[in-house]
């Protein structure tokens, strides 16, 4: 299929997801977990209902595979299109009803980040949908969005998720934490991630080098098409590896000014690319 193609499946999809999400979040199975993941994580049953349509929608497509944070890999083995999938990011949100969680998926013809074709997030509370085609920039909603121009840190808003992160880490963090105008985070990356798109977080910083590859894939293309640079916390281009076992690190500037400054702050190299 092409680009565009996947985009408008994908776009139906995920608003299916969202319907099915909103029964469960209104109902007493809200908190049920059903079992253990792929990913080595317990699957709430909304991961579940979430996995199903998406795996319904995708592997109805010939010669896809899928890479499901619940599920692991399905379909054509030797299919040439991989479907990377997050059903519900922001499961601990979702279960405790924190209104920010999502569904994420990204389409992929190859081995790295540059391989990423098509990627829809959608936001399963407000029904916002961030999505981008490789080359074609990047939309909230339909209507194109951009990174914002924020490029000093001490008028930015930073996402920092330290979320079990050493003393070690939280320290190196200190200098960055200290300068921005605020420091944020709310629990789902790939949303959070999708945020830095259109300007609502200036940049967004996760070095715990705990995320999985599940969570970016999606949301680093639609931040790249808006313009946003993303490298790992020494400025290095991000290396993929289309698997539930790898973990990464990523720093999301909207800008390569604000990168530099962050790369500085937080002890990398005043340099950085998408």
């Amino acid at each position: 299929m092409k680009p565009e193609e996947w985009e408008k499946l994908l776009l139906g999809a995920t608003e299916r997801v969202q319907g099915r999400i909103s029964t469960v979040a209104r109902s007493r199975e809200r908190g049920r977990y059903v079992g253990i993941g792929a990913s080595g994580d317990r699957t709430l049953l909304a991961d579940k209902v979430a996995e199903d349509e998406l795996m319904k929608a995708v592997l109805g497509v010939r010669g896809t595979k899928v890479l499901s944070e619940e599920a692991g890999f399905r379909g054509d083995e030797d299919g040439d299109t991989l479907a990377v999938v997050d059903p519900l990011d922001g499961s601990s949100n979702f279960a405790r009803g924190v209104p920010f969680y999502c569904t994420s998926v990204a389409v992929v013809e190859g081995n790295s980040f540059e391989d990423i074709r098509v990627g829809v997030v959608r936001d399963l509370v407000t029904g916002d949908v961030y999505h981008a085609v490789r080359g074609k920039g990047a939309k909230k909603n339909g209507a194109p969005v951009r990174a914002s121009r924020v490029s000093d840190v001490s008028r930015a808003v930073i996402g920092v998720d330290i979320s079990r992160g050493s003393s070690e880490l939280i320290a190196g963090l200190t200098p960055l934490i200290v300068v921005a105008s605020r420091q944020v985070h709310f629990g789902a990356n790939a949303l959070e991630l999708s945020c830095v798109s259109n300007g609502t977080i200036d940049a967004f910083v996760d070095i715990r080098g705990k995320i999985r590859i599940t969570d970016l894939a999606a949301a680093y293309l639609v931040a790249a098409e808006a313009g946003a640079v993303i490298s790992d916390a020494q400025g290095r281009k991000l290396r993929a590896a289309f698997d539930l076992k790898h973990r990464l690190s990523f720093v999301a500037s909207a800008n390569v000014h604000l990168h530099k400054e962050i790369l500085r702050l937080i002890g990398g190299p005043a340099q950085g690319g998408r």
